[in-house]
């Protein structure tokens, strides 16, 4: 017997069994749980909003609300698809149905805050700013979470997993805030809510590989 095939016994004979991964839809209800789990211990601490029913009937608000959430939802979806090697990457355009569905819901809201309030609907509110940084905190936890189960794909498609990670995660965020803050219009939604969702996923995008590389998983390069 050759050293060839001594190794190759060798080898063999102590590889262990790997699990597979789960599904895409399994790994995207563990994290909607995970999500809904932290937006609601956040929210119950904050104080969910007085009338929150009774404001989601309007057509913007409603709307706005299940966009963020359907939003979020698919593009934790797509962020599993694509993660695994030979699945298509055009996953990746899962989520812009929702997304717009999402602004729809606030240019709705703006055309009513304008029907009620005139050119004051279109006034710059800073203190409503206050959700933004409430978004931005909200996600990291569950961004951290969503890299930690896509960190594979480091080795696959690092920068767009990672804005769909962060995507998923502001969207959730956003629709969580959407429970315990209030006082601000359509338009400042769409600046702060808004705005934020877009900080965090492009720079995600820009930095995805060495997001990936920091927790180690992204390709090594050699030097050449």
């Amino acid at each position: 017997m050759t050293d060839t095939q001594q190794l190759i016994e060798r080898l063999a004979g102590r590889a262990q069994p790997v699990k597979p991964i789960g599904s895409p839809l399994k790994r995207t209800a563990a994290w909607a749980l995970a999500a809904a789990i932290l937006i609601a211990l956040v929210s119950t601490s904050f104080g969910v909003r007085p009338h929150m029913w009774k404001t989601m009937t309007s057509p913007g608000e409603a709307i706005e609300f299940i966009g963020s959430i359907l939003t979020g939802l698919c593009a934790a979806y797509a962020a599993f698809q694509i993660s695994v090697p030979g699945r298509s990457g055009s996953w990746a355009w899962l989520p812009v149905l929702p997304l717009a569905l999402w602004l729809a819901g606030i240019g709705v809201g703006c055309v009513g805050d304008f029907e009620a309030m005139g050119l004051a609907a279109f006034g710059l509110q800073t203190h409503s700013g206050e959700c933004a940084r409430a978004i931005l905190v909200m996600s990291l936890p569950l961004g951290l979470v969503m890299v930690l189960m896509v960190r594979h794909a480091g080795v696959v498609r690092p920068a767009p997993t990672a804005m769909l990670a962060a995507l998923s995660a502001a969207a959730l965020s956003s629709a969580g805030v959407s429970l315990f803050h209030n006082g601000e219009t359509s338009l400042m939604s769409l600046l702060w809510h808004g705005g934020a969702v877009a900080i965090l996923s492009l720079a995600s995008l820009g930095m995805g590989e060495r997001l990936f590389a920091w927790i180690g998983y992204a390709p090594r390069r050699i030097p050449g």
